[in-house]
């Protein structure tokens, strides 16, 4: 049996529910209990948080991460842009609040202010409630750092290491946040960075360290949507081949060529939404004109579902359907390691790639 020291995620906005199908057959046939390391963008970070807390069981995770509503992660209103708001517009927030127009008015303001139409504010206070409940000691926030003192988690249990990447639209480059670089760094904040669509959600401002002045953020997924080779050093793996860290295993969800149908552009939301969309696909793209991480690379059909769709539950048929190709992408990757010309023939055939060459 492979031992893998590393698990990596791709970013995939709502289809990140794919890689509970995929986690649940790591736990099944005892994947799980060599690794050491976790690393995600955007989605891929929330997941990589889940399964960094170290649960033992995949019941216990795949708990904690159906209790996000994500009906209520893009929000049109959060605590902070009313609370800066005079008394008197307070007072007309709470007698409008509901009209369409209003709402419509208060993104507006949040887009010219914070660089954003939606709040991420709900996503961020779940994330917080989430590692809160897993410590014994209660702080304001919990850092890299704390992730990495034991003494300080509920039952005393050792938490994998985590690696987030956010995008530093200040300096237009790629960070990674983690014990490493960010010890005292909140790490709700970093989940929250890495998965801010850019104009979609609001921009997160946070000072990197070693840097002389702020910075503001957006998703990670901007520059690095698939941080596999975060691993391959020397460090982090004993078997490295060709530069690459064989003991790293990857999650990519890509877009259904043959399922995948777009929304017309009618207005602003329409509008980033499809120009993020295009920008991920640019990185899809790229990783077919090579084969260097697909033998480290569980490639996972995403259904034809849109990474901002939102509207998405526990009961819904996509949320199935998205839980059922991670579970099975994973397991036809482990059938398929005795043959792999067989089957990246079939999997560029499902992409919809062509040979290279």
């Amino acid at each position: 049996m492979a031992h893998y020291r590393n698990l990596v995620f791709k970013g995939g906005g709502v289809r990140g529910i794919a890689y509970l199908g995929a986690l649940q057959y790591l736990y099944e046939h005892n994947y799980m209990q060599h690794v050491e390391r976790v690393a995600g963008t955007s989605a891929g970070a929330i997941t990589a948080l889940a399964t960094a807390l170290n649960l033992g069981s995949f019941d216990e995770l795949k708990r904690i991460s159906d209790s996000l509503d994500f009906r209520k992660v893009p929000a049109e209103e959060d605590e902070r842009s009313i609370r800066n708001n005079p008394p008197r517009l307070i007072a007309l927030t709470d007698r409008y609040r509901e009209l369409a127009l209003f709402k419509n008015l208060q993104c507006s303001m949040r887009l010219v202010q914070e660089k954003g139409w939606y709040s991420s504010d709900y996503f961020y206070k779940w994330l917080r409630a989430l590692i809160a409940g897993q410590f014994a000691v209660e702080k304001e926030f919990y850092t890299f750092a704390d992730f990495r003192d034991a003494s300080l988690h509920r039952d005393g249990r050792e938490f994998l290491n985590l690696y987030v990447t956010g995008t530093d639209i200040t300096n237009r480059m790629a960070r990674v946040f983690s014990f490493e670089t960010t010890p005292e760094m909140e790490v709700a904040l970093a989940v929250r960075i890495s998965m801010s669509i850019p104009l979609f959600f609001e921009a997160i401002e946070y000072q990197y360290p070693g840097t002389d002045s702020p910075q503001l953020y957006a998703d990670g997924g901007v520059m690095w949507n698939y941080p596999v080779n975060i691993f391959d050093e020397p460090r982090f793996g004993r078997l490295q081949e060709n530069g690459i860290n064989q003991e790293t295993l990857g999650f990519f969800i890509f877009t259904s060529p043959d399922r995948t149908h777009y929304k017309p552009v009618k207005n602003m939301i329409d509008y980033v939404s499809a120009l993020f969309e295009s920008l991920l696909l640019v990185q899809e793209h790229l990783t077919a004109t090579g084969e260097k991480n697909f033998g480290r690379t569980v490639f996972i059909d995403d259904c034809g579902v849109r990474p901002t769709d939102f509207d998405i539950d526990t009961r819904d048929d996509r949320y199935a359907a998205l839980f059922e190709s991670g579970y099975e992408a994973t397991k036809d990757f482990f059938s398929a390691k005795t043959d792999w010309a067989s089957f990246f023939r079939g999997l560029r055939a499902r992409l919809g790639w062509k040979e290279i060459g």
